[in-house]
C-alpha cells in the first residue's frame, strides 16, 4: 500500500433533524489517504462529530443522511467502491468513542470487551482472549493478564481510552475514526494517548480521521485538516499551511483563541458571538455576525468552498483580508 492511495470518499454528505428536515451538516466533502490523518476541528455544535459517526450508520434515530456517498477500499491496490454504513463495521473501519469513561459495556470484563472484536472475525474463544492480551500490551495497558479480568469501573480514565483503542484495533482496521478521543482526559494522560494514536499509526499504517475543537491537537497529529464551522466546511487544507497562513476568517479566530507559551504575557482572545442555531441561520455566510472582516457582499449568498491553491479550500469571499486588514 503507498501513501497515495485513497482509503475512504465521503461526497457531498448532508445531514437533518428526521421530523422537520433542519440541516445539521451542509454537504460535506473528505477524504484520507493511506497512512494519512485527516483532522477535523471546530467549535461544538459544528457537526464534526455527527459527520465522523454517519461512516458508520451511528447516527441517532432523531436524525438522518439525506444526502450524500461513502466510497471505501475494501484492500491495498484496489479501488474504491460504494459502500453502506453499515458493510464498514468490524470490516476495515473502526471507532474509537469520546468518553471513555461510559463507552465500555460495564458488565462485561476488560479481556472480554477486547475479544469481542476477534471472536467477530471468527477466531476460537481461546484464541481470542490471547489476541486480547497481544492488544492490551499493545496499547501500554499495564499487567494486562490483571486488567483483562478487571471491570471498567476498576480501571482510571487513561486506561480505559487504552482499551477503547485496543478494542478498535481488534478487528485489524485500514482506517480508525477518533472522536474527541482526549477531550475527557487530563493534559498529561491526553499527550500520553496521542502519542500512542501516533505510533500505532506509523507501526500499522492506519488511516485516521481525527476530531478534535482543539486546533493545538489537530496541528499535531493531522498532516491535513478540514475546518468546520455551522454543518460546513469552511477551509480545508495541509494543516501546517492551514496554521501558518489561514485563509479563512474562522480558522485565524480558532488560532488566535490558542493560548501561547512563548512570548510576554498577553490576554486570551475570544471569538466574539455565539455560533447559529441550526434552523435559524443568518444570511449569507454563516460566520458574517461574528467576523470582523464582514462585508455587505458575505451577506449575499453563503460562500462556496472553491480551491485557492493545488491543495487549498476556502468558503470566503474576501479572502485577501483574512490575514491583513481592510485591505482589497
Amino acid at each position: 500500500m503507498t501513501r497515495t492511495e485513497r482509503v475512504i470518499e465521503i461526497e457531498n454528505l448532508s445531514i437533518a433533524a428526521a421530523q422537520g428536515g433542519v440541516t445539521l451538516v451542509d454537504d460535506v466533502s473528505l477524504h484520507v489517504d493511506a497512512g494519512g490523518c485527516l483532522g477535523i476541528v471546530g467549535e461544538s455544535g459544528s457537526g464534526k462529530s455527527l459527520t465522523l459517526r454517519s461512516v458508520l450508520g451511528l447516527l441517532p434515530p432523531t436524525l438522518k443522511q439525506t444526502r450524500g456517498t461513502t466510497r471505501f477500499q475494501r484492500k491495498p491496490g484496489e479501488g474504491l467502491r460504494s459502500v453502506a454504513p453499515r458493510e464498514l463495521r468490524g470490516h476495515g473501519v473502526s471507532m474509537i468513542f469520546q468518553e471513555p469513561m461510559s463507552s465500555l459495556n460495564p458488565t462485561m470484563r476488560i479481556g472480554d470487551l477486547v475479544a469481542a472484536g476477534p471472536r467477530a472475525l471468527g477466531m476460537s474463544r481461546r484464541a481470542a482472549a490471547d489476541r486480547a492480551l497481544q492488544l492490551l500490551a499493545e496499547v501500554g495497558v499495564p499487567h494486562p493478564e490483571q486488567r483483562a479480568r478487571a471491570w471498567p469501573h476498576q480501571l482510571s480514565g487513561g486506561q480505559r481510552q487504552r482499551v477503547m483503542i485496543a478494542m478498535a484495533l481488534s478487528v485489524e482496521p485500514s482506517l480508525l475514526l477518533c472522536d474527541e478521543p482526549t477531550t475527557a482526559l487530563d493534559t498529561t494522560v491526553q499527550d500520553q494517548i496521542l502519542t500512542l494514536v501516533e505510533r500505532l499509526r506509523a507501526e500499522r499504517g492506519l488511516a485516521l480521521i481525527f476530531v478534535s475543537h482543539d486546533l493545538s491537537v489537530i496541528s499535531r497529529i493531522a498532516g491535513r485538516t478540514a475546518v468546520m464551522y455551522a454543518g460546513r466546511i469552511v477551509e480545508q487544507g495541509p494543516t501546517h499551511d492551514l496554521v501558518d497562513d489561514p485563509s479563512h476568517p474562522y480558522t485565524r479566530a480558532l488560532i488566535d483563541s490558542m493560548p501561547q507559551l512563548h512570548g510576554p504575557p498577553s490576554r486570551l482572545r475570544t471569538i466574539s458571538g455565539s455560533p447559529p442555531t441550526a434552523g435559524l441561520l443568518p444570511p449569507g455566510c454563516r460566520f458574517a455576525p461574528r467576523c470582523p472582516h464582514a462585508a455587505d457582499v458575505c451577506l449575499d449568498a453563503d460562500p462556496p468552498l472553491l480551491a485557492i491553491g493545488p491543495h487549498r479550500a476556502t468558503a470566503c469571499v474576501r479572502q485577501p483580508v483574512t490575514n491583513a486588514g481592510e485591505q482589497p
